[in-house]
């Protein structure tokens, strides 16, 4: 079944919602009654994203904050030391129930002055400290113990040191394995960071969301609550903002017609909830597309409860190695698409973390690595990135080739146009097959009434 949309000609200014701006963000839009994954695919690589079931693609040259579609090779990806530091901190907390940096115990119900080890008390943990036992004092044929600020400068120094040599070998290559082997893969961080008996079970289900599941409906008013708990703590919503039917309109609606090609992903391609449960309890959903070259992320939500768990970082690693796996089902399916980069805004740099990371020409619509586009980002907002001789060949308009749905009919545009004289629409159509490209317009019906 063919795709239909409906193109809305102009650029508006809105609100902007990363540098707050008023009236300053552009952009073109569409309203996408259905679309083909192999049309969206084709669409997110002109710029394009959808929110629910309006899709809308930047105004570059205009708008006050250009962003950049952005995608990661999972297949060469390459984890960073935070990256490795937010794993372990996940699976530590999984394995012992500890949060790392804290040494707490998330289960016990302490109160202040009686948390207890061993059975004693804070207060009388301290007095022990205080009265040394006997034969446990200072030795007087030792020097005098350094005093703790000595110590930990002491420390600091050392640490410091290790950190240049780590540096030294880095530049040389030594670093992730002297042995001389490739670096370990996300797959075998997981795989060797998990134990058969943790302390908390983490499970990560993936439930269809378009057309909605059992199971989707099945945990919809809970995944809801997450949301509605999310906006209003991290964003400041009002609580009549995120409603059921603006949760629904978000982040559960949506265009894309699933698919189950046989030389496909087990699980199709689509719309999805990642939904991660703790112990049987939901804490956080990530609604992503699997599409034929790519999972693209959409948003991820979570309970703020558990926002030490570093949540965004560890999904997005993830929803990579998901991604890697959907790739030994599909070959074709090796990118994991962030959504957009934005040079300008403090918040985005750290999706140019994952390496390697690579940014869409907004006029060639290539893609070109995010190493050589940061040094023109630093200079200016918008840049092109291609050498200026590379031509948009699927961005060249041949309006006998438009096609348009018309009274329930699919027609080229020149033939509606014939039946329909009087129709002053001629440039909205070929802005429309510009910036949707020869291949779209040649499959997707472009609605005219």
């Amino acid at each position: 079944m063919s795709s239909v949309v409906e193109y809305f000609p102009g650029e508006d200014g809105s609100r902007c919602g990363y540098c707050k701006s008023l009236a300053s963000s552009y952009s073109h839009g569409m309203w996408a009654h259905r679309l083909t994954v192999q049309d969206y695919q084709d669409l997110i690589d002109r710029g394009w994203r959808r929110s629910g079931k309006y899709t809308y693609k930047p105004t570059m040259k205009k708008t006050c904050c250009p962003q950049y579609t952005i995608k990661c090779g999972v297949l060469d990806f390459q984890l960073n030391k935070s990256h490795k530091k937010c794993l372990k901190k996940v699976h530590k907390f999984l394995n012992t129930g500890i949060r790392s940096g804290t040494g707490d115990n998330v289960e016990a119900q302490e109160k202040a002055g009686t948390s207890t080890v061993a059975g004693k008390t804070t207060k009388e943990r301290q007095k022990e400290k205080q009265e040394p036992a006997p034969g446990k004092g200072p030795d007087p044929t030792k020097p005098p113990c350094k005093k703790a600020k000595l110590l930990r400068l002491e420390k600091k120094k050392q640490k410091l040191a290790k950190v240049h040599q780590e540096g030294q070998a880095e530049s040389h290559g030594l670093m992730e394995n002297p042995s001389g082997n490739s670096p370990k893969s996300i797959d075998q961080w997981l795989k060797e960071l998990s134990t058969e008996n943790p302390k908390h079970k983490l499970e990560i289900k993936l439930v269809q969301s378009n057309p909605r599941s059992k199971e989707f409906d099945a945990t919809f008013k809970e995944s809801h609550s997450i949301y509605k708990k999310y906006q209003m703590v991290v964003h400041k919503d009002p609580p009549s903002k995120p409603s059921e039917q603006q949760y629904t309109r978000f982040l559960v609606e949506s265009p894309l017609q699933p698919e189950k090609p046989s030389n496909g992903p087990r699980c199709g391609y689509g719309s999805f909830h990642q939904q991660y449960w703790l112990d049987g309890k939901l804490i956080a959903v990530g609604v992503i597309d699997i599409l034929p070259y790519c999972v693209s992320s959409v948003y991820l939500y979570y309970d703020p409860d558990y926002e030490f768990l570093n949540l965004g970082t560890y999904s997005a690693l993830r929803e990579i190695a998901f991604t890697r796996s959907l790739q030994k089902e599909a070959p074709d399916l090796k990118y994991y698409y962030m959504g957009f980069y934005i040079h300008s805004c403090p918040k985005m740099k750290y999706k140019g973390q994952y390496v390697p990371s690579f940014l869409l020409c907004p006029e060639a619509c290539t893609w070109v690595p995010i190493e050589a586009c940061t040094p023109k980002l630093d200079v200016r907002k918008y840049n092109r990135f291609e050498d200026a001789d590379k031509v948009d060949e699927n961005g060249v308009v041949n309006l006998d080739e438009v096609l348009v749905l018309f009274e329930r009919q699919a027609m080229p545009y020149t033939v509606y146009k014939a039946l329909n004289p009087r129709a002053r629409d001629e440039g909205d159509v070929k802005e429309y097959a510009g910036f949707v490209g020869k291949k779209c317009y040649q499959r997707m019906l472009l609605f005219r009434s």
